[in-house]
């Protein structure tokens, strides 16, 4: 298949955003119209929610139309399951934003719902054709596409899905394929892989004893696709967001770890923590779970404090990305908080300076922090003042466009 040219949603030349945290800046943008993305997911590995999340998010946002055909949800399923992710379905459904294809429930023998119903898969082609002209400019879920293989044959799949594209690109809508890779044979999944425009597989990794679940674009016809491998989870209610396992929250003490962290992590815990009259400071680690435009992820703070050094190396293992809070105001300290960057083996991570205490008078500027600090590299810098909330968003944005290229 010859490579597309982007040509956006066939009106304005954008590309049409997925909505999947990171996944978009992968693709260069989003979707041209009128292509087709497969997911193709390991058996246990979250996937129907990438189809559903795009939907959504499309009909909210974009006030797009579209239709999600199913063979393994009763459309009454398919909504309570948008209804767990915080989507409201019924509203798009009563509008006529959305509708489904059903055909699953009349073969369960319950009464079908759908503008569209199919009882028998072999049927599906002209009822889908028809739906996709009644979505022109809009997107297409088909759920699932294993369900199709094991009814109908591999070659009548694979000739139905090469069809329903042909149809699609005519009608500039985006069909979006959810597949389930049971044990098919390698030929299968690489025919099936070639006559779409884009694949992302969704499988799961073991770190020790924990799998997480990973999401990789593995083919794009429209762009040479990053080849990172980015965590996910999912969230209810959100939907799907990238997981980080760990961010790092150091620096010398009294510089506001503490209160930086619980600005970024509403629900941080401070364990261990003891305030003395004098020095008010965290003795122990700070703990917290971060949800923030997209991203997902465990924060851990370290103590400031001289003599719990030995802690910090084992604390900060397998963090992918550091926040190294200084007090702008106390340049004595920009020493220490060198050293526990060395400690802390951060300078081979993503990492970001939080110059903190940005309200006060005597604060330095992030260009006069640079010149004191001598860093061996290009660590921004981000002026920020936690008691006043400035400067927070500044700080994560950066951190994360580090990390993912976002």
């Amino acid at each position: 298949m010859a490579a597309i040219t982007p040509t956006g949603d066939g009106t304005d030349g954008k590309l049409r955003k997925t909505y999947i945290p990171v996944l978009d800046d992968m693709l260069g943008g989003g979707m041209p119209a009128g292509t087709s993305l497969l997911f193709t997911a390991m058996p246990g590995v979250t996937s129907e929610v990438f189809g559903y999340q795009i939907i959504a998010e499309r009909m909210r946002c974009d006030n797009e139309i579209g239709f999600i055909y199913t063979n393994t949800k009763t459309p009454v399923e398919i909504e309570h399951v948008f209804q767990k992710y915080g989507w409201d379905l019924r509203s798009f459904l009563d509008s006529d934003h959305g509708f489904f294809v059903d055909s699953i429930s009349h073969m369960m023998g319950m009464p079908a719902i759908g503008r569209y119903v199919i009882d028998d898969f072999t049927e599906s082609e002209a009822t889908v054709k028809n739906a996709i002209a009644d979505i022109a400019g809009g997107t297409a879920v088909i759920e699932n596409i294993a369900t199709l293989l094991d009814s109908i044959g591999f070659e009548q799949t694979l000739e139905l899905i090469g069809r329903l594209n042909e149809e699609a690109r005519k009608n500039d809508v985006n069909i979006v394929y959810m597949f389930t890779r049971w044990n098919y044979k390698n030929v299968l999944l690489e025919k099936l892989s070639d006559i779409v425009d884009c694949e992302v597989k969704l499988f799961s990794v073991e770190e020790k004893v924990i799998y997480r679940q990973v999401f990789a674009v593995t083919k794009s016809n429209w762009i040479t696709p990053k080849t990172d491998k980015i965590f996910f989870e999912v969230l209810e209610p959100g939907g799907v967001r990238v997981f980080i396992p760990k961010l790092l929250v150091t620096g010398p003490y009294n510089a506001g770890k503490t209160a930086f962290t619980h600005a970024i992590a509403a629900d941080t815990v401070s364990v261990d923590r003891q305030s003395y009259e004098l020095f008010p400071t965290t003795v122990g680690l700070d703990i917290g779970h971060l949800d923030y435009n997209g991203f997902s992820a465990d924060v851990f703070g370290t103590p400031g404090q001289e003599r719990f050094d030995l802690l910090l190396e084992p604390l900060a293992r397998e963090a992918i990305g550091a926040f190294i809070v200084i007090d702008s105001t106390k340049p004595d300290t920009f020493v220490r908080a060198k050293e526990m960057i060395r400690m802390c083996r951060t300078e081979a991570i993503p990492k970001v300076i939080v110059a903190n205490k940005q309200d006060l008078s005597d604060a330095l500027s992030p260009e006069a922090i640079s010149e004191k600090m001598s860093l061996w590299e290009n660590v921004p810098i981000i002026p920020v003042s936690v008691l006043n909330k400035e400067g927070l968003n500044k700080a994560l944005d950066t951190l994360f466009g580090l990390m993912y290229g976002v």
